[in-house]
């Protein structure tokens, strides 16, 4: 697809070529270098999203995950969950225009998305990229679910660490 989500060529594009589409589009605007998206139906990802979630105070959408490990806060990073909408609507677009735009407002480039009740949404400038950071997303979902809920985030000052040591993105 090209960055308007027309199909260029291939077999039947999916149903959310739109989505695609606005995540290439927003990332792009924020300085991304963005050349691979991944949408998975990632079980231990959708099973987090179906319980009651709450809008943070600023109206921001709630995160998938709190900062648990130093690889998800180094290959992934904030991930807002998007509320549930039929799968390729155009009120899912928008969702995820503006949670994109909202952290990008704050200097955080986002890497993914959770959309409630079907999977995450990764990308990253290469397919490989893309993978290893849906890979590290399943896999912490998979953490916070064996300790049920019960984990302890890393702190502020162990954050600012890995940002100022390893570049990462939170």
């Amino acid at each position: 697809i090209d960055l308007q989500g027309n199909q260029l060529g291939g077999d039947r594009a999916s149903k959310t070529i739109g989505l695609h589409a606005a995540i290439y589009q927003e990332a792009l605007k924020s300085g991304d270098q963005v050349s691979c998206i991944i949408h998975t139906h990632s079980t231990h990802c959708v099973a987090l999203t179906l319980g009651d979630h709450k809008e943070r105070g600023s109206g921001a959408p709630p995160e998938l995950l709190p900062a648990i490990t130093p690889y998800f806060v180094m290959k992934v990073g904030h991930v807002p969950l998007i509320p549930y909408a039929r799968p390729g609507s155009s009120e899912t677009i928008e969702l995820a225009q503006k949670a994109i735009a909202s952290y990008a407002d704050k200097g955080i480039s986002l890497r993914a998305m959770m959309l409630s009740r079907l999977g995450p949404y990764v990308w990253n400038s290469s397919p490989s990229l893309a993978m290893a950071t849906l890979e590290e997303l399943e896999e912490t979902a998979k953490l916070f679910l064996l300790q049920q809920g019960a984990v302890t985030p890393l702190t502020d000052v162990q954050i600012e660490q890995l940002r100022a040591a390893f570049a990462a993105r939170w």
